[in-house]
């Protein structure tokens, strides 16, 4: 059986969607720990890659320095959490593969969402995401 596992990174409790055998058959939140404490031997986690945005968009911009402070800690708090849990699904030889941050994915589009992957539970944006992340990687 193949098991991919999208991730869309957060600082709590992150995006986690299960595909096996090409179909998507879980979407949930989940810590670190949980993420791992679930780890299936040979399964490929397909993680959205938020290291790689070195920059504050320009939607994120405030005229003041407290806000933008503020946006700005919470990133470094994503990419932090993403490195603990990529180091975590490391150690146990975990295969680990990273997406760039794309514009269009499934975060916010849920009727395509579900038309591509025929789930029809419940969603939200970050798990939708992560499903995106996952169906990149089958």
């Amino acid at each position: 059986m193949t098991v991919v596992v999208g991730i869309d990174p957060d600082a709590n409790k992150h995006g986690v969607a299960i595909y096996q055998d090409g179909k998507l058959v879980a979407l949930e939140m989940l810590t670190a720990i949980e993420i791992i404490e679930r780890h299936t031997e040979g399964a490929r986690y397909s993680i959205e890659d938020v290291l790689v945005n070195k920059f504050v968009y320009a939607r994120n911009r405030h005229a003041s320095v407290s806000a933008q402070s503020k946006i700005a800690m919470q990133v470094g708090r994503v990419q932090q959490a993403q490195e603990e849990l990529v180091r975590l699904l490391k150690h146990y030889g975990a295969d680990v593969v990273f997406q760039r941050p794309q514009k269009g994915n499934w975060a916010k589009h849920k009727s395509m969402f579900e038309k591509v992957t025929g789930w029809t539970g419940r969603s939200n944006e970050d798990t939708r995401s992560a499903a995106y992340f996952g169906w990149l990687a089958l």
